[in-house]
């Protein structure tokens, strides 16, 4: 578990917005790139006041050498005659998407699929991306799971405020909405000083409500309220008119597709939890 801490300054009026990118999936084609790039210039477009967190499975990162979720016939035409190159050609690609937001990245959590192609192919796909990243900027390794403390100072004066994540990329197989919002929220359970829980792998954006946390802080009982959501994901379960994927195979349910987006006001210590929902051409 990797401990990241970041300082922000402030003024009173600021608000900041909190971006989990993670199950991306890049190299096959019901991977939604367009969306992904949309997203990216939105981060772009607002400067210091937007950060995120990678929340892992970055490239699909199957090889030949899978025999439960290889198919040659879902690669992204990108990935064409690259059988033979699998990880550094998807890794590449992942950089070149990500290039213009590693400014604001607080970190790069650490997939299955990113461990899966090193334990069994030899290549180490997160050492790859980080030294490709941190050519550009200081971006910290997560690892499979992490605290950020985001600790924000306002200008000319000494007030400070801190906002604590945890997040993890996930692990199981949940199919049913209830089942994804229970491994969220205890994830948060376990976590108690966490203002915001994060957690990937199962493609959904559920956000159950958590309990308050009462607590004795400055002598003063408090009343903590904390958000947990799980992040989305940028590949389609189901697309109409190409081969169908291994979600799709193994009957999960459709991708959420997109990632929340978390709204904090530091000055008065809330957060906001955004999802975006309409109807998609798949």
């Amino acid at each position: 578990m990797e401990v990241i801490e970041k300082v922000i300054s402030y003024k009173s009026t600021d608000r900041f917005y909190l971006y989990p990118l993670g199950d991306l999936h890049l190299g096959v084609v019901h991977c939604d790139e367009d969306l992904l790039r949309a997203k990216v210039a939105e981060i772009k477009s607002l400067g210091k006041k937007a950060f995120w967190l990678g929340m892992g499975d970055y490239g699909d990162c199957i090889t030949p050498s899978d025999f439960k979720r290889w198919d040659g016939k879902i690669l992204a035409p990108w990935m064409k005659d690259k059988a033979d190159n699998i990880g550094p050609t998807q890794v590449k690609r992942v950089d070149e998407i990500l290039s213009p937001i590693w400014g604001q990245c607080l970190g790069l959590i650490e997939g299955n699929h990113d461990d899966n192609i090193r334990r069994y192919n030899h290549y180490d796909f997160m050492y790859e991306l980080l030294e490709k990243a941190n050519r550009k900027h200081s971006v910290p390794y997560a690892g499979v799971s992490c605290f950020v403390r985001l600790n924000f100072k306002r200008e000319n004066s000494n007030e400070a405020h801190d906002i604590i994540i945890h997040a993890r990329h996930g692990e199981g197989a949940a199919r049913t909405s209830g089942a994804r919002a229970l491994a969220v929220l205890r994830l948060a359970m376990s976590m108690v000083n966490a203002h915001i829980t994060l957690s990937g792998h199962l493609h959904g954006q559920e956000s159950p409500d958590v309990p308050e946390r009462i607590i004795l802080k400055n002598g003063r009982i408090k009343s903590m309220e904390t958000i947990a959501t799980m992040t989305g994901a940028w590949i389609k379960a189901f697309m109409q008119g190409v081969p169908p994927c291994y979600l799709e195979r193994w009957g999960s349910p459709p991708s959420t597709l997109g990632c929340p987006r978390i709204v904090i006001s530091p000055q008065n210590n809330t957060m906001v939890l955004e999802k975006t929902r309409k109807t998609r051409t798949l």
